[in-house]
């Protein structure tokens, strides 16, 4: 029996376990995500995420707090942003998941009554 070789194609498609060229590279692909706050108001806020760049995504947290006096807070890859404020004190990180970003918002923010204010996460972490 004559077997043909195989193509290069069929062997990265082999080597992707049968995915094809367009999905691996989306799965490869980096998320970008950011918050932002108003200094003057702890009720404005806005945060992007699932962005392919780190300017998209800071454009759509400052888009989402509608605010002057918004600012980018913090701006994550592949993992979670949180911001936590007392209404005088803010603190913010990033972390690969949702908890560790918020427990070390909190601790940047300082003891006592911070609280998480906003918290996301990119889709891939």
């Amino acid at each position: 029996m004559n077997k043909k070789p195989l193509s290069l194609f069929t062997l990265i498609l082999l080597g992707f376990g049968g995915m094809t060229a367009a999905e691996s590279l989306a799965q490869s692909r980096d998320n970008y995500g950011a918050i932002a706050t108003s200094d003057s108001s702890t009720d404005a806020w806005g945060y992007g995420y699932d962005y392919p760049t780190r300017a998209q995504a800071e454009r759509r947290a400052l888009e989402e707090c509608g605010r002057s006096d918004c600012q980018v807070r913090v701006w994550f890859k592949n993992a979670c942003g949180s911001v936590a404020t007392n209404g005088s004190r803010i603190g913010w990180a990033w972390a690969s998941t949702r908890a560790e970003a918020e427990a070390q918002a909190m601790s940047a923010c300082g003891q006592g009554d911070c609280r998480v204010q906003v918290w996301v996460c990119t889709t891939r972490q």
